[in-house]
C-alpha cells in the first residue's frame, strides 16, 4: 500500500511541477529558444522523479520475490517501506536542491509594498 502512495506522490509531484514551471516559462520568458532551453532544464531537473518511482516498483518487486521465495523472513515488508519513504524524501531534496536554478530565473519575487513610504 505505502508504494503505491508514494509512487503516486511521486508522479503527482512531477506533474505539478511540470505544469507550474511549464507555465513559468512560458509567461516570463519571451525568446523562443531561450523557451526551449529552459524546458529542457527542467525536464532534466523532473527525471528525478520517474527514477524515484522506478527505485520503489523495484524494490516492491524484489521484496515481493523475497517474500514469495522465504515466507518465514521477517521485517522485509517494514524494511520496503522504510525504503520508499527514503527513496521519496531522496527525491524530493534533490529535486528541490536542483530547483534553485529555476527559481533565480523563472520565480518573479513579490515587490516591497513598504518601497515607495
Amino acid at each position: 500500500m505505502i508504494s503505491s502512495i508514494t509512487v503516486l506522490f511521486l508522479l503527482t509531484c512531477y506533474l505539478y511541477f511540470k505544469q507550474f514551471y511549464g507555465k513559468l516559462i512560458d509567461s516570463q520568458i519571451e525568446d523562443a529558444a531561450e523557451k526551449q532551453l529552459w524546458a529542457g532544464k527542467l525536464k532534466k531537473k523532473l527525471i528525478v522523479f520517474f527514477v524515484g518511482a522506478g527505485i520503489i516498483v523495484i524494490l516492491y518487486a524484489t521484496s515481493f520475490t523475497i517474500m514469495k521465495i522465504n515466507p518465514e523472513l521477517e521485517n522485509v515488508k517494514l524494511i520496503r517501506r522504510i525504503a520508499d519513504l527514503v527513496a521519496t524524501g531522496i527525491c524530493a531534496v534533490l529535486f528541490y536542491l536542483d530547483k534553485a536554478e529555476l527559481d533565480k530565473k523563472l520565480v518573479v519575487k513579490p515587490a516591497d509594498p513598504f518601497q515607495n513610504l
